[in-house]
């Protein structure tokens, strides 16, 4: 019984199923070290909408633990757009309850200088959550 059971989680993966690892933090005493801002000027406020419609996006684009497969199979460009901090993002609320989210890559970040012409992806999301075309 034991057998099966262990056998049947690590099937699991093959169905979509990823276990959401939680933020790493500081001890508190490191923590207390870190300075807080003394005022939110120059922050990026997104409203509850388009937050959930980024998440929508990031969540369908670069899913949790999955690696990108580059077409010449270079491993540290693969590795680099497998890194959700690659991208950069932007988020457009537009029409009724729409949302263009639009990602794309800075490989610079990874220490590359090779040049891609496709690495990043252009979303339209609606107020519900849904995926309504992505280009």
């Amino acid at each position: 019984m034991v057998v099966l059971l262990g056998s049947t989680m690590g099937g699991c993966s093959l169905f979509g199923y990823y276990k959401v690892e939680k933020a790493e933090r500081l001890p508190s005493s490191e923590s207390e070290k870190v300075p807080l801002p003394e005022s939110f000027e120059g922050a990026i406020d997104l409203k509850g909408p388009a937050v959930a419609a980024l998440d929508v996006a990031m969540k369908d684009f670069l899913p949790p633990g999955r690696k990108v497969q580059w077409t010449d199979g270079y491993q540290p460009l693969e590795e680099c757009l497998s890194r959700r901090e690659t991208y950069d993002a932007l988020v457009l609320p537009y029409g009724d309850g729409l949302f263009y989210v639009s990602f794309s890559p800075d490989i610079e970040r990874c220490g590359l200088k090779t040049a891609i012409l496709d690495g990043g992806a252009e979303y339209v999301v609606d107020g519900r959550g849904r995926i309504l075309r992505v280009r």
